[in-house]
């Protein structure tokens, strides 16, 4: 399936960058003269807390888990990001045993062109509403290119010729929608990925299935004070 430069490349005004892995986190360097600041924690809180509409409830946000939880689960993620792979599935679990957390998907391709591909897919795949197992599918391949992008969506009860249409049709949203989620995540500093949100703590990296409860009980608690 011959692809064209328009559907591949996401323009996001970053010049380059390069990628680190270290201590359960994907790591990139934006090589700009404007790179994000190193925020305080009380300083990250308060930046949550001023866009929490942006990072818990946009309506274009995927969200999987439980619609109507009681804690929401924000994860910023790229499909090519090897913690992000080793941590999905333990979110995943989480989700289906807690049952009452909703989570939202924080598409954030930043390792690449062919990640950017993925993120657009992924999220073209709502319009034939089959974007929770193709997400999965995506997190869970060992590797990743443009022929396995649809390889995968056929794999998963896509139609890859109309999912290749409708990331046409909708590619200035879609872009709006990523552009958006880089521009958050600038906002909050991140640094790569995973990063999780939950209340108004941001958590960066792969978090075990323990400190992931804990952290939603908090907020639980913290919820019901409110």
């Amino acid at each position: 399936m011959k692809l064209s430069v328009g559907r591949i490349f996401l323009i996001v005004g970053v010049l380059s960058f390069s990628v680190m892995i270290m201590a359960g986190y994907v790591y990139f360097d934006q090589r700009t003269n404007n790179q994000p600041p190193q925020l305080s924690k009380a300083e990250t809180s308060n930046i949550i807390r001023e866009n929490e509409e942006d990072i818990f409830k946009r309506s274009d946000d995927p969200v999987l888990g439980n619609p109507n939880g009681d804690v929401t689960l924000v994860e910023f993620f790229d499909y090519r990001c090897t913690y992000c792979k080793l941590v999905h599935p333990v979110v995943m679990t989480l989700l289906k045993e807690d049952g009452n957390i909703r989570y939202v998907a924080k598409e954030y391709p930043i390792l690449g062109p062919v990640s950017t591909l993925a993120s657009q897919a992924a999220l073209a795949s709502q319009i034939q509403g089959k974007y929770a197992a193709y997400s999965n599918a995506l997190m869970a391949a060992k590797s990743l290119g443009d022929d396995q992008i649809f390889a995968i969506a056929k794999d998963v009860g896509l139609d890859p010729i109309r999912l290749l249409d409708d990331i046409d049709a909708h590619e200035e949203d879609i872009n709006a929608k990523i552009s958006g989620t880089i521009a958050l995540a600038k906002t909050l500093a991140l640094k790569g990925t995973p990063a999780f949100i939950i209340g108004d703590q941001l958590i960066p990296g792969a978090v075990s299935k323990a400190n992931l409860e804990l952290l939603i009980a908090k907020a639980r608690s913290n919820n019901r004070k409110d």
